[in-house]
């Protein structure tokens, strides 16, 4: 049996089966006109109600009208791509938003992290470079981070609205991991510290609920929602409307609360492991980043081709995704791990068979 330390699945233990069973024969039996039929583009009406009272657990305020649901976060991020030729995104970041940008032929100014946030001194460097000919009006970052697993500090979100006020650019803040820091409670999100209308958040159930349930959405009091809303209805119309009914169900319901507490105990002690295997087992000049949130650690070897590694590891039936798919040009030395959908003892012996291939390929 494989072991999955790949992609940032969540743990199944986690979906809320009995409610969702619950819930799907209360909405066929009494909402069947609205859970089998089209609904707005925008998303339903009530729905979208839920979701303005969830987003207050992150700090903030937005009316339903000012919020486009999305299948995921993974839409969320093409939708908003038509609103821009160029931007600069925080490097390493998820390697959707990099396929999106490729596939869109986009220009992206990678802007790299350090332990504490983008580095901001380099993206205002950026700025000035460029110039007006092609302002960058757009910054993509997840404060959360993908893939390192580090909490931008309170401190950097302020410096970065901050620089985006005076270089007068939006930032769409991609806030999906935003519930699961592991060693401090939550730190608003960017959008709650935005006094003048500059972020464009977008997020989504499918860590919190479920990944099959392909709810995300866009909060966002600019004009952009309605062009952003008519994109859509062209694309695809609308995310399914049973799906949208019970991600409002259980919001309406108040179990999502008890669903992030039980998961946050089960994804700390995951974490807690894996940090504890990579010690043991790990050769010392493999450093890896110290996950303070969300579900991965990132690893870096100058001596090692992460493809080479890769191909070794799935002989010993351990998968991972090599770092190159983070970045815009390089990562080949580096390797993500997810520690989210692994069980514990999974996760300790593929980080023991990583460790024994890292070894054997360095003195290869």
């Amino acid at each position: 049996m494989q072991i999955n330390l790949g992609g940032g699945l969540p743990d199944p233990i986690t979906f809320p089966w009995e409610q969702i069973t619950d819930i799907v024969s209360y909405l066929l039996k009494t909402k069947q006109d609205k859970a089998l039929q089209y609904a707005s583009s925008q998303g339903i009406e009530e729905v979208r109600h839920e979701i303005s009272n969830f987003v207050r657990k992150r700090g903030f305020s937005i009316s339903e009208d000012q919020i486009l649901i999305t299948g995921g976060a993974k839409e969320a991020i093409f939708l908003l791509s038509e609103l821009f030729s160029n931007i600069a995104s925080e490097e390493p970041t998820f390697q959707g938003f990099i396929s999106t940008m490729k596939f869109k032929h986009i220009n992206v100014y990678p802007i790299p992290w350090d332990d504490k946030g983008p580095i901001l001194d380099i993206l205002e460097k950026k700025i000035k470079e460029v110039g007006s000919i092609n302002q960058i009006k757009y910054f993509y970052v997840i404060p959360i981070h993908n893939p390192t697993g580090r909490v931008m500090t309170l401190q950097r979100r302020k410096q970065l609205l901050e620089l985006a006020s005076d270089f007068d650019f939006k930032i769409i803040e991609d806030d999906i991991y935003g519930f699961y820091t592991y060693d401090f409670p939550p730190l608003p999100a960017l959008k709650s510290l935005d006094k003048e209308g500059r972020v464009i958040y977008i997020s989504s159930f499918s860590k919190i609920i479920s990944p099959g349930l392909r709810i995300g959405f866009i909060a966002y009091e600019g004009k952009e929602i309605e062009m952003l809303n008519n994109i859509k209805a062209e694309i695809n119309h609308q995310v399914s409307s049973l799906d949208q009914l019970i991600v409002g169900e259980i919001l309406k319901r108040n179990i999502i609360d008890s669903i992030i507490d039980n998961s946050l105990l089960l994804y700390k002690k995951k974490r807690d492991v894996i940090v504890k295997s990579i010690k043991e087992y790990f050769p010392t000049d493999t450093e890896c980043s110290y996950p303070e949130g969300g579900f991965f650690v990132l690893c870096k070897n100058d001596k090692l081709d992460s493809s080479v590694l890769l191909k070794e590891a799935i002989k010993r039936d351990v998968k991972f995704i090599p770092g190159e798919k983070f970045f815009y040009s390089e990562g080949k030395n580096s390797f993500r791990l997810s520690f989210s959908y692994a069980k514990e003892n999974e996760i300790t012996e593929g980080i023991k068979i990583l460790g024994e291939l890292i070894k054997q390929i360095k003195e290869y």
